[in-house]
């Protein structure tokens, strides 16, 4: 096993988009380890304090594409389309500050967006040793840091803006996958060619407002291993207490039949389960949370607790 260090870099970055043909800036093994950092929104380009105004100014800048700084792509040597790309979250350590935007229409998607049509920036900065900031005075939120952007190369050629998930990850923007969780990627080109980014200091399921607490990393630190012989339709993960599956769809009905639907071939496959006791068990014990609805293509992720599953046949981890 190595560890490779990867530095956040007008040469590592892309803003925006997604390409499988960008060409990977570290090449690593199966085993390996990468600490690598993350930028904030447009490149790194708003600062404390920043107006308003000016982040419009910014995101006119950025037009047509979406507003995430990528670090990567990253291949992974013997990673084979078809196969699973198995990521370790094994630290995150957040940057000092962050910012949530409440974009005016008519190009927010915000779920109350008519009803904000001035818009405003909330800036904030973080007591990293609490793990908490103020929101307003007497009111202190804990941060719970995680990236909203893990993903590899689509199936798809050509560019793809950043702002839009999909079977290949992306942006995922799920909130329960902080450190210690596992990611479970479906390769679709050879080398995998995964990125990462949209860091958030935290984010309420569903990102009403169409901005978590947008941040950056200064420490994210990785494991990547190949199973080559098994293949997920999308992501999925596991925390220390659950498991995850994820639906990427516009029809917010038909993302979480994905989830669903995921979740029991999962306990078939690794658990046992017949499909109708899979099917049951997710009614009784499942829950669906809308992970976003701001995002072009809504995401659905079902969780179920891990400890119901530990008398059954396990996935290894």
């Amino acid at each position: 096993m190595t560890q490779h260090i990867l530095k956040a870099s007008e040469q590592t970055v892309h803003v925006g988009v997604i390409d499988r043909a960008f060409a990977p800036v570290l090449d690593i093994d199966a085993g390996d380890e990468v600490v690598l950092d993350t930028w904030g929104m447009w490149g790194h380009a708003i600062k404390p304090g920043d107006s308003f105004e000016h982040i419009m100014q910014v995101r006119q800048a950025h037009a047509g594409r979406g507003p995430h700084s990528l670090t990567g792509p990253i291949a992974v040597r013997g990673a084979r389309a078809g196969g699973l790309l198995r990521v370790d979250i094994l630290d995150l350590q957040l940057g000092d500050y962050g910012f949530n935007l409440i974009t005016p229409p008519p190009k927010s998607r915000g779920l109350l967006a008519g009803e904000f049509p001035q818009g405003e920036v909330r800036h904030f900065v973080f007591d990293l040793d609490r793990m908490e900031t103020e929101f307003l005075p007497g009111m202190r939120l804990p941060l719970r840091p995680f990236l909203g952007i893990m993903g590899v190369a689509p199936a798809a050629e050509g560019p793809h803006i950043s702002s839009v998930p999909g079977e290949f990850g992306g942006n995922i923007d799920c909130p329960d996958l902080v450190a210690g969780t596992t990611l479970l990627l479906p390769i679709w080109v050879d080398q995998a060619l995964f990125y990462t980014g949209d860091a958030h200091a935290m984010q309420g399921c569903g990102e009403v407002c169409q901005t978590a607490l947008e941040t950056s990393m200064k420490r994210v630190h990785l494991r990547f291993g190949v199973e080559p012989q098994r293949c997920l339709d999308r992501p999925h993960a596991m925390t220390p207490e659950h498991l995850i599956t994820l639906g990427f769809h516009a029809d917010l009905r038909e993302a979480a039949t994905q989830a669903v639907a995921d979740m029991v071939s999962w306990l078939a496959h690794d658990y046992g389960l017949s499909r109708s006791d899979a099917y049951s068990l997710c009614s009784l014990q499942a829950d669906l949370m809308i992970t976003q609805a701001v995002n072009g293509n809504n995401g659905v992720h079902a969780r179920l607790s891990r400890r119901l599953l530990a008398g059954l046949k396990s996935p290894g981890a």
